[in-house]
């Protein structure tokens, strides 16, 4: 590394052979080996970029729940890195999501020990749980329901819509996906809103 304090040659920039001229924090102008960018644009990083950009296409959607579930700004980018690891399925460039592997919330709740789940008249939907075991279990633990149209991308969110204690809850969904295949989740969350259980898939509805 060469240093320049002469006023000779007045200020340095830019290259120069085998070398660049930088400034550092202090006001020293310096010079130091310059190394050319590497970007091979293998295989691999190709399928990295590709597997990116088609998770963040698929899950933006559910970018206002995951603020929530994931804690904050990044929550989509902490959904989509769980994604690629588990939901995101097939080889590059033909991916696909594996929705019953999608994962809207992760956490140390204890989860719902589902019964029954139906589609009613129209498009309500009903669901309901075991609640004879509440022992080592908040009774005032909230249902969240999450509800995917895959084809628009549009989505559902009854938040806080029942207690664990109630043991059963019906929703109704848009008139709009009668007869549309569906995707469900539930998850729940501490009374306070800090803490979540890990989302259960509840079918293609």
């Amino acid at each position: 590394m060469a240093t320049f304090k002469s006023s000779t040659f007045g200020r340095i920039s830019g290259k120069h052979g085998n070398a660049i001229a930088a400034v550092r924090k202090d006001g020293l102008c310096i010079l130091k080996e310059y190394n050319k960018p590497s970007n091979p644009n293998t295989p691999k990083q190709q399928a990295q970029r590709t597997i990116f950009q088609y998770g963040m296409k698929e899950l933006n959607c559910l970018r206002c729940i995951f603020t929530i579930t994931f804690d904050g700004q990044y929550g989509l980018n902490r959904a989509l890195s769980l994604a690629m690891k588990s939901s995101i399925v097939d080889e590059f460039p033909n991916f696909k999501l594996d929705y019953s592997m999608l994962l809207i919330s992760n956490g140390n709740l204890e989860k719902l020990a589902l019964l029954k789940i139906e589609r009613q008249i129209a498009t309500a939907i009903r669901l309901e749980w075991n609640t004879e075991e509440l022992m080592r279990v908040s009774t005032h633990d909230t249902v969240n329901l999450v509800f995917l149209d895959p084809a628009k991308k549009s989505v559902v969110f009854k938040q806080n819509c029942a207690i664990r204690s109630t043991g059963s809850i019906e929703v109704e969904l848009p008139p709009i996906w009668k007869g549309l295949p569906i995707h469900g989740w539930v998850y729940l969350s501490s009374s306070v809103g800090k803490t979540f259980s890990t989302s259960q898939y509840i079918g293609l509805i």
